[in-house]
């Protein structure tokens, strides 16, 4: 009798207390202001102290969100660099209790030994926090981290998925038919060949029959094999000589197509109802970077090119990826272009102006993010598999993208499997390159070896 009842105003008032935290009734804005005051944020004019001002606070499903006016002469740059100590503030040595806590509990005699347990486990949690300019100065803190493995998920029709953020773990999609341009970025086992198998297998699921791959994998083809033999795959590539191959048999195929829109009057594919999409995926795009050819001399006698140097074959290969981004988003080319290399000009400039769609994975430094985001920021990111900064015109989120593994892989391309070797899958894609023959070099752009090279 008096275990039941020591036990029932036990739950009762731990029952309260989760209800407390579930409607806000405890908070951290005091704690906030604190933080604030003791690392200088608070600014001193004479006797005068003008604080961070709590304008609105709102309780989320996901958490708390807090609104504040800055103080004259502060910035939401001078709140991003106090970021480390605002959170480390915040980390709570309370245990929040929520109703849901209790569910695992039963009233046996070792309830006093699982309160505890579960006392020390809650005890470890720690609170995760987003700050946000949006005019004020907002601080989210979050009730749960986010995800750290987020399992594979398919798009709809052109829409794929990009991953999930932590409000009310919202799913986050990416319309190829309005963002038709996107650039990947990150150090090396972070994500970006993950993801690019991600959009892969999306496609194949929601538009096999209209969905066209040119692949480049300059990772030696350890990343895109696996689409080698699929009927959607028209060209792969996983040398530079044959990246170039494939980018010309994408863009000329691109010239049929808009031959095709002028014969019928029209100016886009949605307009003509041409419902195929071509989609020219290079996973390591860094390797394309003339720059650092080191076979930079054209040999040309008679006036025929006998020997095409690395770094002409490699900037041929940017010039075609330069004219698909300029000109591909009407006409049904999409261009995903990926690399771990953080060094200014590794990212044709056309492609990257071009690519309103950026993903970036962590990166060492704030160079790295910008080569990417145009703007620092990943290199903050934290060290979790997975993790990225999603980037549009109009938005920018923090997300856990997508874990895609060999299984859901070999499901999605099983069934499009067709026996053909890769001279076989490339053959197509030659033939729309080979319009003369060599000697009259009628469609070869040639770059001699000059003084300034």
């Amino acid at each position: 009798m008096i275990f039941e009842t020591v036990t029932t105003l036990a739950f009762g008032a731990l029952a309260l207390k989760a209800r407390l935290s579930q409607t806000g009734e405890s908070n951290d804005s005091a704690k906030l202001q604190k933080i604030f005051n003791v690392t200088g944020l608070n600014v001193k004019d004479g006797k005068e102290t003008y604080t961070t001002q709590l304008v609105k606070r709102k309780v989320q499903p996901w958490g708390v969100e807090y609104k504040y006016r800055l103080p004259l002469g502060r910035s939401f740059e001078d709140y991003q660099a106090k970021f480390k100590t605002i959170e480390a503030g915040l980390a709570t040595r309370r245990v929040k209790w929520e109703i849901k806590d209790f569910r695992e509990l039963k009233l046996t005699k070792d309830i006093i030994k699982d309160i505890q347990t579960l006392y020390k486990k809650k005890l470890s949690h720690k609170k995760e926090v987003e700050l946000v300019d949006d005019n004020f100065l907002i601080i989210r803190v979050y009730n749960e981290p986010m995800v750290t493995e987020l399992p594979w998920f398919a798009g709809t029709g052109w829409k794929v998925p990009v991953g999930q953020i932590r409000e009310q773990n919202k799913k986050i999609f990416l319309d190829f038919e309005k963002i038709p341009h996107i650039v990947l970025g990150g150090a090396t086992r972070y994500g970006k060949s993950n993801y690019i198998n991600t959009l892969i297998c999306s496609l194949l699921y929601t538009k096999p029959n209209c969905v066209k791959f040119h692949l480049i994998d300059l990772k030696g083809g350890v990343e895109l094999s696996d689409y080698e033999n699929l009927e959607q795959t028209v060209s792969i590539a996983y040398e530079p000589e044959e990246a170039l191959e494939t980018l010309k048999g994408a863009y000329n195929s691109m010239l049929e197509v808009q031959k095709r829109l002028k014969k019928l009057g029209k100016k886009k594919v949605q307009d003509a109802g041409i419902e195929e999409r071509h989609f020219i995926i290079i996973d390591e795009v860094g390797e394309l970077n003339p720059d650092e050819a080191v076979d930079k001399k054209d040999i040309v006698k008679d006036g025929v090119m006998i020997h095409k140097s690395e770094k002409t074959i490699k900037l041929e290969c940017q010039l075609y990826m330069s004219k698909i981004a300029r000109l591909g988003a009407g006409l049904g080319f999409r261009q995903i272009l990926a690399t771990q290399y953080g060094t200014g000009d590794i990212i044709p400039r056309q492609c990257k102006q071009n690519s309103d769609g950026k993903l970036c994975f962590r990166v060492q430094n704030g160079t790295a993010s910008n080569v990417v985001l145009n703007g620092e920021g990943a290199e903050k990111l934290p060290d979790i598999k997975g993790r990225a900064i999603w980037q549009t015109p109009t938005k920018k989120f923090i997300l856990q993208t997508p874990l895609i593994n060999s299984t859901v892989i070999h499901q999605a391309i099983e069934k499009y499997i067709v026996e053909k070797t890769k001279e076989e899958v490339n053959e197509s894609a030659n033939e729309n390159t080979k319009t003369s023959k060599p000697q009259t070099r009628k469609h070869s752009l040639v770059i001699e070896e000059t003084r300034f090279s």
